[in-house]
């Protein structure tokens, strides 16, 4: 029993130690470090150029994913069952393992992912920790935006179809419909490539395409005055009186 008792002791005491490694900056800055390492060597593999190294560069990525399956189990013997309530852990835990297995190979660029993991450490710079709360307080207002552009596209597509499908083969089904109306929305060529052929045909046809730019126009801009809205409010505090 006192033996028992005494392993006990020394497991908890060494549990305490390992976590207090775990949780310290230096083996935060290590590991940082080690993801954009990683990170720059999954690039290198990709290049043709440096084929020739590429034996090399594959032991390195191997003694990156060492580290890393490391890494997890110091953290899962030091937090116990409390490393499977942060969302990061699991995560982290999912890529690691699934990079580990060459049947799942075609899952190591997914590390690259990794670097996302560098936000968790953005707590400790101030306008780093700013710039992430207002990225994160536009999604709902981004989320809302994307959902109107959905339906707008939808609505315009079709319309698009009807009228000009049986002439243009941009036009000719909704997918090819859509993608025309994308380019048009990004204004990549679209008076000489897409508005002016069709005019050609159908002189009345500008006004689909003034009021598709005119309405594409308004959406982002009352999601730009909406985004600056919730910037001042998240910077002031107070939520700024808008007038129209």
């Amino acid at each position: 029993m006192l033996l028992m008792e005494k392993l006990k002791k020394d497991l908890k005491k060494d549990k305490r130690r390992l976590k207090k490694l775990v949780t310290g900056a230096n083996f935060d800055w290590m590991i940082m470090s080690l993801i954009l390492f990683n990170a720059v060597i999954l690039g290198l593999l990709t290049s043709s150029k440096l084929a020739v190294y590429n034996q090399l560069l594959f032991l390195l990525d191997r003694l990156c994913l060492a580290i890393f399956i490391a890494e997890m189990l110091m953290k899962i013997f030091a937090f116990g069952k409390d490393f499977f309530k942060s969302g990061w852990n699991i995560f982290d835990l999912a890529v690691v393992t699934l990079s580990a297995f060459s049947m799942f190979s075609f899952f190591v660029a997914l590390r690259t992912f990794r670097l996302f993991l560098l936000l968790r450490y953005f707590n400790r710079f101030t306008r780093l920790k700013q710039i992430l709360s207002i990225f994160v307080g536009l999604l709902p207002s981004f989320g809302a935006m994307l959902l109107i552009f959905v339906v707008f596209f939808y609505v315009f597509g079709i319309v698009a179809v009807s009228f000009f499908g049986a002439e243009f083969v941009e036009f000719s089904t909704l997918e090819r419909s859509l993608f025309t109306l994308l380019q048009l929305f990004t204004l990549d060529g679209w008076s000489q490539d897409i508005a002016r052929p069709v005019m050609a045909i159908y002189p009345s046809a500008w006004i689909f395409f003034v009021a598709f730019l005119f309405i594409s126009f308004l959406l982002i801009l009352s999601f730009l005055i909406s985004a600056v809205a919730e910037i001042i409010r998240k910077t002031i505090g107070v939520a700024p009186k808008m007038k129209f």
